[in-house]
C-alpha cells in the first residue's frame, strides 16, 4: 500500500522533520514496490537496514524538536520511538537468522505502514501546536511588551 505525503496532515511546520518523513514514506513505497515486484528477502534486507540506520537520525532530531519547542507530546514520542527501535531490531534478527516468508514480508510491510502513518499522524504532528510558541524555558523578559 503506498503512502502519499498529504501536508495538510502530515506537517509538523518544523521543516527538517517533515523533509525526514517525506524520505521515510518515499522509502517505505520503494520499499513496497519492490516486493510488489517480486524482489522479496533482499528488498526487507535493505529496507530493515535503511529504516534502523534512519531511524536513529530521525528519531534523535524529532526529540530534539520537540524539547526545543516544549511540546507535551515528548515522552509519548520518546517511548513510541523506542517501540519502533524494538520492532526494527527484532525484525532485522529474525531475518537474519531464518529468511522471510511471504506471510513475513506481508505483516513488515503492513507493521511499518501503519506506524509511520499512525506516528506521524497522532504524534508527531503535535508539533505544530507548539512551533511559535514561547516555552517556560524562553521567558518573556519584558512582560507587557
Amino acid at each position: 500500500m503506498k503512502i502519499e505525503w498529504d501536508p495538510d496532515k502530515m506537517a509538523t511546520g518544523v521543516p527538517d522533520v517533515d523533509h525526514q518523513h517525506q524520505e521515510w514514506i518515499q522509502r517505505y513505497n520503494e520499499f513496497d514496490e519492490a516486493l510488489s515486484a517480486g524482489h522479496g528477502l533482499e528488498a526487507i534486507r535493505s529496507t530493515l537496514d535503511f529504516f534502523a540506520n534512519y531511524a536513529e537520525t530521525h528519531f534523535a532530531l524529532e526529540e530534539a524538536r520537540m524539547a526545543e519547542y516544549n511540546c507535551p507530546a515528548a515522552a509519548a514520542n520518546r517511548a513510541d520511538h523506542q517501540k519502533m527501535r524494538i520492532i526494527l531490531s527484532g525484525l532485522r534478527n529474525y531475518v537474519a537468522k531464518r529468511g522471510a516468508s511471504l506471510i513475513e514480508v506481508e505483516g513488515l510491510r503492513q507493521k511499518m505502514s501503519d506506524w509511520l502513518i499512525n506516528h506521524i499522524l497522532t504524534i508527531d504532528i503535535k508539533l505544530r501546536d507548539c512551533v511559535g510558541k514561547e516555552t517556560p524555558s524562553k521567558p518573556n523578559l519584558y512582560p507587557g511588551r
